[in-house]
């Protein structure tokens, strides 16, 4: 019996290490840490998920910071004008105003969507209450 066995051995081993390739192929994915966060393990799915999601915060960041040096120059053009000729003008301070009314409300937003991210992430998952938001990171459960 073990002469029958000992003949196909290079057969036995071959079919052994095939299978055995296969399912470290197919069955073990690649992972990486998380960008989010560094003791999580991601696959390439999760780590573009993530990078899309930095993306859109980078973008809104950008926006945040474009909205704040026009409003700085803003003021520092009606201070000129002011300066310059001796007189206020109320169409520029109106303009002013709308402008701080505009930029006070987006932050305010912002402070709301922080808000909802916060009590979402508190919540118990199939929790009635409050959804997540677009700007959940990806990892995240949306289903609170």
């Amino acid at each position: 019996m073990f002469e029958k066995l000992k003949d196909k051995l290079p057969y036995i081993l071959s079919i052994i290490v095939v299978f055995g390739v296969l399912f470290w192929v197919f069955g073990c994915t690649p992972e990486t840490q998380s960008l989010l966060d560094p003791d999580q393990k991601i696959d390439r799915l999760g780590l573009v998920s993530e990078i899309a999601y930095l993306n859109a915060r980078y973008e809104a960041a950008i926006k945040s910071l474009d909205k704040q040096e026009e409003f700085r120059n803003i003021v520092l053009q009606q201070t000129f004008k002011i300066a310059e000729t001796g007189s206020v003008n109320p169409l520029g301070i109106a303009t002013s105003i709308l402008a701080i009314l505009g930029l006070g409300a987006g932050a305010d937003n912002v402070r709301l969507r922080k808000q909802r991210k916060h009590d979402c992430q508190n919540q118990q998952p199939g929790q009635a209450g409050q959804l997540c938001n677009d700007s959940s990171p990806p990892a995240q459960s949306c289903d609170c």
